[in-house]
């Protein structure tokens, strides 16, 4: 975890939702998706919740929100924010979503893993974050994990640098499904994939009933420069497009961040 830690502890994480029009659709149909399944009154836990960008949302629409993140550069940045908001219903803390054990059994109505499975190179690791995340939850309760698409990856980086142009890079990508900072291929830092079958298939074996599998920013992000071109008239259109279409299976595959919703079995 120490290299996620360093890459965060270098990286600016607050403006990435919001860097431009292509950037704001994962936020915007996150939350469009979720708004279905949240009520005002669920206590929701957020783990990898990153410098706030959700928690805050739940929280100024009334929610009694927990926000927790294993990078405590971040953990500061939300606790500034919430005390300059004079927010007493978001409570933050530093923890791995790998290990809640400050969080009892069954004592949230939702759980946004909305990062921590970006980053799990380790499959008892992902085993661990699943199961933690659903033993805090309680039953009939809300799970939503995002991930990243093996083939946007695949998609973008042949053709931005050649380099990555190799059928070991391909089949990296595609058998193992994670890169390393150590491993020659990573452009990132220690980072994992799946396709949108594979998530079904891997989040089946655990105590939760899928409810949607949905792509986020769908093709904005292949198509940057064209989204970002919109004028916002035009942009609005498109995300109602976007809105509309990013259920559809044909789609979510070439999605860069893609949201399973879940519930946990009773």
């Amino acid at each position: 975890m120490e290299t996620i830690i360093n890459y965060y502890n270098k990286y600016d994480e607050e403006p990435r939702l919001m860097r431009t029009k292509a950037n704001t659709l994962e936020f915007e149909t996150t939350k469009y998706l979720l708004k279905y399944y949240i009520e005002k009154s669920d206590k929701i836990l957020e783990t990898g919740a990153g410098t706030g960008r959700y928690s805050l949302h739940y929280a100024n629409e009334g929610n009694c929100v927990t926000a927790t993140d294993l990078v405590p550069r971040h953990v500061e940045i939300i606790k500034n924010k919430a005390l300059g908001n004079k927010m007493n219903n978001l409570t933050v803390g530093l923890a791995n979503a790998t290990n809640l054990e400050k969080y009892a059994d069954n004592s949230f109505d939702v759980v946004l893993c909305l990062g921590p499975m970006y980053h799990l190179t380790n499959i008892k690791d992902r085993e661990n974050c699943i199961k933690e995340n659903l033993r805090v939850l309680k039953p009939g309760g809300i799970l939503a994990i995002a991930y990243i698409n093996k083939h946007y990856i695949l998609s973008n980086l042949l053709f931005k640098d050649k380099k990555f142009l190799t059928n070991d890079f391909i089949d990296k990508v595609l058998t193992d499904g994670y890169l390393s900072e150590d491993d020659g291929f990573n452009f990132w830092t220690d980072s994992c994939y799946y396709t949108p079958k594979e998530i079904e298939e891997f989040l089946g074996t655990f105590n939760v009933n899928k409810l949607e599998n949905a792509a986020t920013d769908g093709l904005g992000r292949l198509l940057p420069e064209k989204v970002n071109n919109l004028s916002d008239e035009e942009f609005e259109v498109y995300k109602n497009y976007h809105f509309k279409s990013c259920r559809e299976e044909s789609i979510v595959g070439y999605s860069n961040h893609a949201l399973y919703i879940g519930r946990k079995k009773l």
